[in-house]
């Protein structure tokens, strides 16, 4: 084997445990929204006029690149504490930058989100919980991809065919 080969192993082994550290603490792997949810997602914002977005849990950037663009007057918010995501977030905004998109790495669950009018969320049910407890007496408008919020009431539920099955896009609107 030559030095190359060996610092490849190296490098990709470490990847892969950053990942997995990422993963248990934050109790979701990184899992990209597919072209569907996407695209469902942005057509139930395309009546909305929102000046301050967050996509919480942003991952790669799936949302929140498309929402910074279709969205240029308003100021978009991509939160991430996963590592590997969070550098592929810094590196696509460098690539293709967004003047409207900041990335931060920070837990949104600690964060003031008293000023966002509306969020995207591709969360699993606990965060779904922790978020719905944060924002409950917030107006708001939120769009989740596959999991609900467990104690409101959705304006609209929208099926999606998935990779393997159907999921939802769920739309919140709390005046």
């Amino acid at each position: 084997m030559t030095i190359l080969t060996i610092l490849l192993i190296f490098f990709m082994c470490f990847i892969t445990l950053l990942i997995l550290f990422d993963s248990a603490k934050n109790g979701i792997t990184p899992t990209p929204t597919t072209s569907k949810e996407k695209a469902a997602a942005l057509k139930l914002t395309e009546s909305l006029h929102p000046s301050f977005i967050a996509d919480l849990g942003a991952g790669f950037g799936t949302m929140a690149f498309p929402l910074a663009k279709q969205f240029p007057e308003a100021k978009v918010v991509a939160y991430e504490t996963a590592v590997i995501p969070w550098i592929f977030l810094l590196i696509r905004n460098f690539l293709q930058p967004r003047a409207n998109l900041s990335i931060r790495r920070k837990n949104f669950l600690k964060e003031d989100l008293s000023s966002y009018d509306l969020f995207y969320t591709y969360l699993y049910p606990k965060a779904m919980e922790q978020l719905q407890a944060k924002i409950t007496h917030q107006r708001t408008t939120m769009i989740s991809n596959c999991f609900a919020m467990p104690d409101w009431k959705p304006s609209l539920i929208w099926p999606v065919e998935s990779k393997v099955n159907y999921s939802s896009i769920y739309l919140y609107r709390r005046n």
